[in-house]
């Protein structure tokens, strides 16, 4: 299968302020009674009844408020609109899938496919070969025996998973990828998720803070980390942010949010990505968990962009030249090759890389299966005790459908990918790509100032895959990006700066 689609990710992005969190629009819980089921659906079925007589008139405050907040986004350049879909075709595995927005001839330089697992077609087959092994497709329903295993192969094929995990929706299936996923990060046990986004909001939302408690989070972590603090139920005046990936300034934090006189035990916990996912910069991880360890703090670590990045096999990789601003060549480091155990397995994310896996101040880090494992869905790894709690007061994962068994496979099959053979070669093609990008760029920069006098650009220092390069103003990003996609034949997107 090509690997094009792991080219460096290269985002040209607009940021006007490096601290965009805000918590001036806080969500507040919504408190419920509890009712049972015929009475909420009889009260369903009545305002449903009632809405019919509900004239359209009526919403049209509503409607009108609508058109004025998309009619700010027009003027201020950050209206999100769908891109029209390109024809689909089948005839070689460089072409995207029929649901794809990208131009067929473009270079990807915009999606998180970082492996191309995604659109490999080896590793679809790969994944349908195990689903029809677990479930065979004449395959009747039986008693399940006292093997797991046979438990689930003697099941049809489901389309879905048919409820929550704490209901209908749990499986032999999704027990044991938990379990296997636990052991390859490293920790005791793990919860899958629906998204990423789920994963993250389900944490922040739902720990037990008291008033002494605080979240110190890094001023550029990912939104979802943002929306879980806001929905949470710590005061937002107990919430702060330290400046991106500056471990001195958390420890400033750190030292005033703590309160040595609280008469409780209080909790701090510090938020952070590993690979942020703009500016592709790495978080300094061995730094951040010393500090933290040592002021009595936890660590919580969003690995969606390390995940099938990094890992034991190519900690060098996480290094750059910061004379040369290039990512140094594996050969070159200390004059020999990196020696890799035989048995070590690679792709499992920075902590790994860095051997944090077990350090104690690791209160969960979340794998993504979004972006360089190419399907979907996420994972917890942490403490029993924590997934027990998640289990039980995590909203997403309680009230959501649990994934669907082919998502599941998907999973599974994706991991052994990352980890084998197949994830070390596009690991490292990867890798020579982004040394190859960054050598290059300052001709293609160049090239731009040419074609947009009087415009900056400002490559931003980044060892990873994702490659940022900074215009300044939205209207400027957008028609930079439209010059790169239609001359260039370069798939990039404008990652826009929201102006409110």
């Amino acid at each position: 299968p090509s690997l094009r689609f792991a080219m460096a990710h290269c985002r040209y992005c607009v940021r006007f302020a490096r601290s965009s969190f805000s918590l001036h629009h806080f969500v507040p819980r919504s408190v419920g009674h509890l009712r049972p089921y015929a009475s909420v659906f009889s009260s369903y079925h009545r305002v449903s009844y009632r809405s019919r007589s509900i004239h359209h008139h009526h919403l049209a405050p509503m409607e009108d408020r609508l058109q004025e907040h998309l009619d700010r986004r027009r003027r201020e350049g950050t209206l999100r609109t769908l891109l029209p879909l390109q024809k689909p075709d089948h005839s070689n595995d460089d072409e995207p899938s029929p649901s794809s927005s990208s131009p067929l001839s473009s270079i990807d330089f915009a999606s998180n496919d970082y492996l191309g697992l995604a659109r490999c077609r080896d590793q679809h087959e790969f994944v349908e070969s195990a689903y029809r092994q677990l479930f065979p497709p004449n395959a009747k329903l039986s008693v399940p025996s006292s093997s797991p295993s046979s438990a689930v192969t003697q099941q049809p094929p489901m389309l879905g998973a048919s409820g929550s995990r704490l209901l209908s929706g749990d499986s032999h299936l999704a027990r044991s990828l938990e379990a296997k996923l636990a052991q390859v990060h490293n920790r005791p046990t793990a919860l899958l998720f629906n998204s990423g986004y789920d994963a993250n909001l389900s944490i922040l939302s739902s720990l037990p803070y008291t008033e002494d408690d605080a979240i110190v989070m890094d001023e550029l972590v990912h939104n979802s980390l943002v929306m879980g603090v806001r929905m949470g139920r710590l005061n937002r005046k107990r919430v702060f942010l330290f400046r991106h990936n500056d471990v001195e300034d958390l420890k400033r934090v750190l030292e005033e949010v703590t309160s040595p006189s609280s008469p409780s035990p209080s909790s701090t916990l510090v938020v952070v990505e590993s690979v942020y996912s703009m500016d592709g910069d790495i978080a300094p991880l061995k730094e951040i968990m010393g500090l933290a360890q040592s002021m009595g703090a936890g660590v919580m670590v969003d690995e969606a962009h390390g995940l099938g990045i990094y890992g034991h096999t190519n900690a060098h990789d996480l290094k750059m030249n910061k004379k040369s601003n290039v990512v140094p060549d594996v050969k070159r480091i200390d004059g020999d090759k990196i020696k890799v155990k035989p048995k070590t397995k690679g792709g499992t994310g920075v902590l790994a890389a860095l051997n944090l896996e077990r350090h104690p101040a690791l209160l969960c880090s979340i794998h993504t299966f979004g972006k360089a494992a190419g399907c979907h869905g996420a994972v917890v790894a942490g403490s029993s005790t924590l997934i027990s709690y998640l289990v039980n007061y995590a909203r997403p994962f309680v009230y959501s459908t649990a994934l669907p068994p082919h998502s599941l496979i998907s999973i599974r099959q994706a991991y052994e990918s990352m980890m084998g053979p197949v994830g070390e070669r596009r690991r490292r093609v990867v890798f020579r790509w982004v040394r190859l990008f960054r050598e290059e760029i300052s001709d293609g920069i160049a090239a731009l100032k040419e074609e947009f006098p009087g415009m900056d650009f400002e490559l931003l220092p980044s060892p990873s895959p994702i490659q940022a390069v900074v215009v300044p103003g939205n209207e400027r990003c957008i028609s930079v990006c439209q010059y790169l996609r239609n001359v260039g034949k370069f798939d990039v997107y404008p990652i826009r700066t929201d102006c409110r």
